[in-house]
């Protein structure tokens, strides 16, 4: 290929191809003659197999530079690649198709075209399977819109459009309490975009004309061109009110305490597919939207907050691996240590460090992948033994290795065992933590090494203890049933998960050093600025 992409406008392709196709797949049934629309949900699940496939594969050459001869370690804070040029949508109030990437958002596009095909393929014999994974692609098709767009009124288009298939996923797929969960997530992560939009709104009305743009308002909702932009929004009170409303929105998502109890209730009732695709990308769209538009467009503002950063990074940390050390239901657990992970996030963005920052980036990359393979874990015991309560089992190692295997590795990496994808992350965060607030790193410390106890006693518990050498103890939600093994698509799905879990921890440089580059170019360019104005000395 020589280096030329054979695609105009990859970005657009891998976007809107899985949102419109699964859209067709889903309405093209309902209207279509009898045995034409039975012909196309017998093979639903396969074409949106092919296309989630497609896109990865698209996705995958463009990190490799196959296609498009891009250096993703070339890459300033502030510049893009693969850009379009922008096409007019609303031209009057200045909305525009506009998209293009970084290295802060590519690492979450390839996470999420990988991702939905191994969901896919773990969740392969869900059922109304010409329905679940059709939705699949719609939600695909939302996230990558979130990561790649570079217009605020389309990218909120796509921020609430990821709530329509996953509170369908949960209320159609969902265990016993699945209303109440699919309702408690909507309500929470909806209400909170509302306060978010508000944000945007008075944002909007602060941006300098552009020329053709904005032709009633005089306005537009260009992202870059609102980076570019000095003095965005003139009065400080106001700037730190908008902050606060995007924190509120981006928060919530993550989700960070206090507004996290949305999120062990939507994971216990969730399909499998769902978990995954919940916390291994739709967690990351909060950091990701707080460090597009918050941090970088208010730097000034987050330096003042730094503070609150601070204590709701290590309030979620201590909270969530406390209340995650209290669990029995191995869902919850895995939700709640979600929690503290995305408490370690916040904890590295407000080191205001290069390296602190490269290793929250770092972090919502490989939680993304360490996640995923929990949950697939957690689905697999539900389906084989029927239940997720951790106590009611010892070792499952005799009746299942290969789900033990998983089990135990997606644990270590969870832990942040060294060679594996969280260690770098959870090193880096530790190292510019101490390097800019001294001894108080030992409480995340201490956090983390209490939760590893408690974990692999739990793992040594239900992976290998028994009474009996042979048998184990087997869950009284067996019925006396035999048990046995993962099927080879979930095996499949995890093999995948487990490998990119221990490549991105051998190799971490693959993503590593254009998010290194971009956390420079980030403090460097903007942060330190704002520092020097609050009186700080970096």
């Amino acid at each position: 290929m020589g280096g030329e992409c054979v695609i105009d406008d990859p970005l657009s392709v891998i976007t809107l191809l899985p949102l419109f196709a699964g859209l067709l797949l889903l309405i093209l049934p309902q209207i279509l003659p009898g045995s034409q629309a039975e012909s196309l949900t017998r093979v639903s699940r396969n074409l949106s197999m092919g296309i989630a496939l497609a896109v990865a594969v698209i996705t995958t050459l463009l990190f490799l530079g196959h296609w498009g001869s891009i250096d993703w370690t070339d890459i300033t804070h502030g510049g893009y690649v693969l850009e379009n040029d922008a096409i007019d949508l609303i031209p009057s109030i200045g909305v525009t198709w506009k998209v293009g990437a970084d290295a802060l958002s590519f690492p979450m596009i390839w996470l999420t075209a990988v991702l939905i095909p191994i969901s896919m393929l773990v969740e392969w014999d869900a059922k109304r399977g010409h329905l679940f994974h059709p939705l699949l692609l719609v939600m695909e098709g939302a996230l990558l819109g979130v990561f790649v767009v570079l217009d605020l009124f389309v990218f909120y288009v796509f921020w609430e459009l990821t709530l329509i298939p996953m509170f369908l996923l949960i209320l159609m797929w969902g265990g016993e309490d699945r209303r109440y969960a699919a309702m408690k997530f909507f309500i929470y992560t909806f209400a909170a975009s509302v306060i978010m939009l508000i944000g945007i709104l008075v944002m909007y009305f602060h941006t300098d004309p552009i020329t053709g743009l904005g032709s009633l308002t005089g306005h537009h909702f260009d992202l870059v061109a609102m980076t570019a932009q000095d003095n965005l929004i003139p009065s400080e009170g106001l700037r730190h009110l908008v902050w606060l409303m995007l924190l509120i929105g981006f928060a919530t998502k993550m989700p960070s305490v206090p507004v996290h109890t949305w999120l062990p209730d939507a994971h216990v009732q969730a399909p499998t597919a769902g978990s995954m695709l919940l916390a291994g990308v739709m967690l990351k769209m909060g950091a990701y939207g707080f460090l597009r538009i918050a941090v970088t467009i208010f730097p000034e503002s987050t330096v003042a907050f730094v503070p609150l950063l601070i204590f709701l990074g290590m309030v979620s940390l201590v909270y969530g691996a406390w209340v995650c050390m209290g669990q029995t239901n191995l869902k919850r657990m895995v939700a709640y240590s979600s929690v503290s992970h995305m408490g370690l996030i916040f904890l590295g963005i407000a080191t205001m460090q290069p390296l602190g920052i490269a290793g929250a980036l770092f972090m919502m990359f490989a939680h993304g992948i360490i996640s995923p393979l929990l949950f697939a874990v957690a689905g697999a015991f539900k389906h084989h033994y029927h239940t997720l309560e951790i106590g009611s089992m010892r070792g499952i190692a005799h009746h299942s290795p290969w789900l033990a295997a998983h089990m135990m590795l997606g644990w270590m990496a969870s832990l942040g065992l060294p060679l594996l994808a969280g260690f770098v992350a959870e090193v880096a965060i530790m190292i510019a933590f101490w390097m800019t607030y001294g001894w108080l790193v030992l409480l995340p410390a201490l956090t983390l090494i209490i939760t590893a106890v408690y974990y692999l006693s739990s793992m040594q518990r239900t992976i290998f203890e028994s009474n009996d050498p042979e048998k184990g103890i087997l869950p009284e939600t067996m019925h006396g049933e035999e048990p046995r093994d993962i099927t080879w698509h979930e095996n499949a799905g995890m093999l995948v998960l487990a490998a990119m879990t221990v490549l991105f921890g051998i190799m971490p440089f693959f993503f590593w050093d254009m998010m290194s580059d971009w956390s420079s170019g980030l403090t460097v360019e903007t942060l330190i600025d704002a520092m020097h104005s609050r009186g700080w000395n970096p």
